[in-house]
């Protein structure tokens, strides 16, 4: 039994050595412990950070700048006003046209006719004015002349026709009537009675304007 421990005296290492075996040991396991709760709050603080986060979701919308923000924004120039267009000048009244720049032309559709024969007569209006005028239509008439005594007249019996027309640049306008060869009054008064036969001459007449007269023969 002496021999025996006296080779494990021999093989075993001296007691310091034990010792410091033992607290490398120990630190080791010190060092994992802080590592651990070194870990376990890293990972607790992420989490306190991300329930932040989730416990406000208005922090993750997007708000649009303000007009205070700094941040560059793009210029666009506001659309400038258009000026008012200036009102147009009022056009001035057109003037009837003068007696003396009336042209009247009368043009029977038959030179001679039986008495108390209906004949179609055309009246052409035109006016030589240098600046455009206006002409009544309804005031012109065709009358029947023996001599100088009007035996008959449109504007005795017949209604006013055509309209007020604005004469220029020579242009003319047409009336028509019919002269029926019966002798007529002023506001038609009597009886109408059939012209004798005989040489007659056919005017139109436009206030003070007359036509040129045109022979009609009645039979």
């Amino acid at each position: 039994m002496q021999g025996f421990k006296g080779r494990f005296v021999k093989g075993s290492e001296p007691e310091s050595v034990y010792w410091r075996r033992r607290g490398i040991v120990a630190g080791a396991v010190l060092a994992l412990v802080l590592l651990a709760v070194v870990g376990a709050s890293a990972l607790g603080g992420g989490d306190e950070e991300d329930a932040g986060v989730e416990a406000d979701p208005a922090q993750q919308e997007w708000t649009p700048p303000t007009s205070t923000a700094s941040a560059q924004r793009p210029y666009i120039p506001e659309p400038s006003e258009s000026p008012s267009p200036s009102p147009s000048p009022t056009a001035a009244p057109v003037e009837a046209c003068p007696a003396e720049e009336l042209m009247l032309q009368v043009v029977a559709a038959f030179d001679e006719v039986r008495s108390g024969a209906e004949v179609p007569v055309s009246v052409l209006v035109a006016s030589g004015a240098d600046t455009p005028c206006t002409a009544d239509l309804r005031s012109v008439a065709v009358e029947l002349a023996a001599g100088s005594d009007v035996v008959f007249s449109t504007a005795h019996c017949e209604t006013p026709r055509g309209e007020e027309v604005e004469l220029s640049g020579g242009a003319g306008q047409t009336v028509e009537f019919t002269v029926d060869g019966l002798a007529s009054d002023e506001g038609c008064r009597g009886a109408r009675r059939e012209l004798p036969a005989g040489d007659y001459e056919l005017r139109a007449r436009l206030g003070d304007a007359v036509s040129s007269p045109a022979a009609l023969r009645l039979t």
